[in-house]
């Protein structure tokens, strides 16, 4: 069978055409197979860690798990493509621990302000309450957020002030004998107080005034002395000679007044005789057969004093009185018990205690308490021995 020439002109333009057609779908093929098989380009940011990373896959979980990214069932994400570049943004869930007024809370967030925080929590700040951070601070996993309500109030309240009691001995009393000069007062002084309550506890207090509504009052007790005699060791250490008399009142010519003997208590009438008062051994025998144990012994200068007419008070609140005397407490501490004659023999001032001090009582120096002002002149300046009792 012949063709003819046009019959033959036909198939080969018919031949071109399908050639045409198939070098077009081979050129598609290779497009399609060149956009599948394309790497993509991605950046991960993962809170300050950024990773790169190139996929085929366009699926972001796909892409995570090549980059050896894990997720918690809270954590999110999410996606962007821009200029060629796929960006994955992760959010992780953070545990936010938030105390407001003493309450405590724990709050899941993906990260925000403390601010947006309180704000998503209902949370409003009072003018007087504290708060642990900036209000901009941004929230981190772990972190810990206070608020604390602060208070301040003015209140009055008044206070008890509770008296004290001082002692003194009268060696006249018997041992455990006591005598209430003074009753005691207790005293109440008014304040006003600015307080500073934090969460509804008090954290500060500062007073702004006070007044004194009732004055406390000392309570004054005599009592009798503890007249224990302490034994002896077998070689006690003194400072003075084994034995020393009273030297009697007749050696030196005019009788003077005497004051005291073993009870201290002056007066116008001589005791027995002077020179019968023992001193040996570091013990004293009075002449009523009293015994005292001194520790040591000092030589002072004594003068005199008296409040004839009045009822005056010793620096340790007690009355002031024969047998309570004065001296410097750096060199002979108050409360210490004492027995004094004087160095010329002519007076036994006998026990006493340490009650008061005085401006000119300085060093080796003491202040004898005498009941008259011519008591006080006619025992003057004088040169005493002072035994320091046990």
């Amino acid at each position: 069978m012949h063709r003819t020439e046009k019959q033959e002109k036909h198939r080969k333009s018919l031949v071109r055409r399908l050639v045409a057609v198939a070098l077009m779908v081979a050129a598609l093929a290779g497009l399609l197979a060149q956009t599948v098989f394309a790497q993509n380009n991605y950046v991960i940011t993962d809170g300050d860690h950024v990773t790169v990373h190139k996929s085929y896959s366009t699926d972001p979980d796909v892409v995570l798990d090549e980059a050896g990214i894990e997720l918690s069932e809270e954590d999110t994400y999410t996606t962007t493509y821009n200029d060629g570049v796929g960006r994955i943004d992760i959010q992780r869930m953070q545990m936010v621990t938030v105390v407001n007024r003493g309450e405590r809370s724990v709050i899941g967030t993906y990260g925000e302000t403390v601010a947006a925080l309180l704000g998503r929590l209902n949370i409003t700040l009072g003018a007087n309450d504290l708060l642990s951070c900036e209000p901009t601070a941004l929230t981190y996993d772990g972190m810990t957020v206070e608020i604390v309500h602060k208070e301040i109030k003015l209140t009055e309240y008044d206070e008890t002030i509770p008296y004290t009691t001082n002692y003194f001995e009268d060696p006249e009393l018997e041992a455990g004998e006591e005598i209430v000069l003074i009753e005691g007062v207790d005293g109440v002084v008014h304040h006003k107080a600015q307080i500073v309550y934090e969460n509804g506890k008090e954290v500060s207090r500062e007073v702004v005034d006070e007044k004194v509504v009732t004055e406390m009052v000392t309570r004054l007790v005599v009592k009798g002395p503890d007249r224990a005699i302490t034994e002896q060791p077998d070689d006690p250490d003194h400072r003075v000679p084994e034995t020393i008399g009273v030297l009697p009142a007749e050696s030196v010519g005019e009788e003077p007044e005497y004051f005291g003997g073993e009870s201290g208590t002056a007066g116008n009438t001589a005791p027995e005789s002077a020179g019968t008062d023992t001193i040996a051994n570091g013990t004293i025998t009075t002449a009523s057969g009293t015994t005292y144990t001194y520790t040591d012994v000092l030589t002072v200068t004594a003068t005199a004093y008296s409040c004839e007419g009045r009822t005056g008070y010793t620096y340790s609140g007690t009355v002031a009185r024969v047998g309570a005397i004065a001296v410097d407490p750096n060199y002979i501490p108050l409360g210490t018990k004492m027995y004094i004659v004087s160095n010329d023999g002519q007076y036994v001032y006998g026990y006493c205690t340490a009650e008061d001090t005085g401006g000119s009582i300085k060093g080796y120096k003491i202040d004898l308490y005498f009941d008259t002002f011519d008591e006080c002149w006619e025992f003057g300046v004088r040169t005493c021995t002072v035994y320091i009792l046990g």
